[in-house]
């Protein structure tokens, strides 16, 4: 019987010690996802409440791998928690993982970075991986570790944007760009920050609509809005990012109706964050003729693909599969000293329901 040889690698640095190396690999790969980028760090650890964390890794073959990889402030190493993105920076299907020189880490590189990840100081370190990533993750990750699915969509835009409009763009969504034309909606994009104000006005006027709609009280959706995506935040990574990050915004009749932030690497260009004012928008096509013209926009840049983040309701995933998206696996994996995170998520969801109960039985005591 022979056993197979398990792959070895040992913690050559990290944090700041870890960026020349990861600067390096970066620099020389413009396919490398923009969330596995020390620029996408520096945004996150822009927000005051992250440090880099990032682990080099070197493999007993001379590979350099390393994990893009955070830790909250003013807590000890010993205590974490990690993350690999923090809730709130991911980047749809381009999560976080491993990034490997010369290519994505092969099974038994990511068993055996798994396994140091196991070893390493912290509570808690949370992983999120996707795409061929999410793959390679569920073929050697132990059954007994906690994690949690999600599914990001994405557009193919291979064969140019005619080829997008025509054939994967639904009948709808050609209908309502054309209709948002003639009503008078006009696109206006910029790469400078300048429209970013205008989107986090309509992100603002976004959340007290998102409280109705979903039975939650005002005033905790505008402090877990104020806290996950705080008024800083938007501008923070405009300006980091510069002509990576464009800022669309549809108007009509001088009044802003949707906005959308689109960031850009390489083959990809990920659509981050979307906001309207749903009265003004309404039976308009504000936000068909938004992604319209980002999606040309990344056909014109020679992007591969335009990836509409991960769905949070049946609503949106319906609307964005309407441009002719895919659905591409993601998941997130938590390694633990104590198994809290499957728990947490159980109290999470008793307590949305017990608001939920609690704010219809005050509509029906109206």
């Amino acid at each position: 019987m022979v056993l197979s040889h398990a792959y070895r690698i040992s913690l050559e640095a990290e944090g700041p010690a870890a960026r020349p190396a990861w600067q390096d690999l970066v620099a020389r790969d413009e396919t490398i996802a923009l969330s596995k980028t020390p620029e996408w760090i520096d945004c996150i650890c822009s927000s005051g409440h992250f440090s880099d964390a990032t682990l080099l890794f070197r493999g007993e073959d001379g590979r350099r791998l390393i994990l893009p990889r955070l830790r909250r402030t003013g807590i000890p190493a010993s205590l974490g928690p990690f993350e690999s993105p923090p809730q709130g920076w991911g980047l749809g299907a381009d999560a976080s993982g491993f990034l490997g020189e010369e290519g994505p880490a092969s099974p038994s590189q990511t068993r055996a970075l798994i396994q140091e990840i196991r070893r390493h100081p912290g509570l808690r370190t949370r992983v999120m991986v996707g795409g061929d990533d999410a793959a390679v993750w569920a073929s050697v990750v132990p059954s007994t570790l906690y994690s949690t699915a999600l599914t990001a969509q994405v557009l193919d835009l291979r064969g140019g944007f005619s080829t997008v409009f025509s054939t994967r763009f639904t009948s709808k969504v050609r209908s309502n760009s054309r209709k948002a034309q003639r009503r008078g909606v006009v696109v206006e994009s910029d790469s400078t920050g300048r429209l970013v104000p205008v989107f986090d006005a309509l992100y603002r006027s976004s959340v007290d609509r998102w409280a109705q709609e979903r039975g939650h009280p005002l005033t905790l959706m505008r402090w877990r809005a104020e806290r996950r995506e705080p008024r800083s935040k938007f501008a923070a990574v405009a300006r980091r990012m510069g002509e990576r990050c464009t800022a669309w915004i549809a108007w009509r009749g001088g009044e802003p109706l949707a906005g959308i932030l689109v960031l850009t690497r390489g083959p990809r260009a990920t659509y981050w964050r979307g906001a309207m004012d749903k009265e003004r928008a309404r039976g308009t096509g504000a936000n068909e003729l938004l992604h319209h013209h980002a999606i040309e926009a990344a056909c014109t840049d020679d992007r591969q693909s335009y990836d509409f983040g991960l769905y949070q309701t049946e609503e949106l995933k319906r609307f964005k599969s309407t441009f002719g998206t895919h659905d591409v696996p993601v998941r997130s994996y938590y390694f633990e000293r104590l198994p809290t995170a499957a728990a947490e998520a159980r109290l999470h969801h008793t307590a949305k329901q017990a608001v939920h109960a609690a704010m219809r039985l005050a509509r029906s005591g109206r």
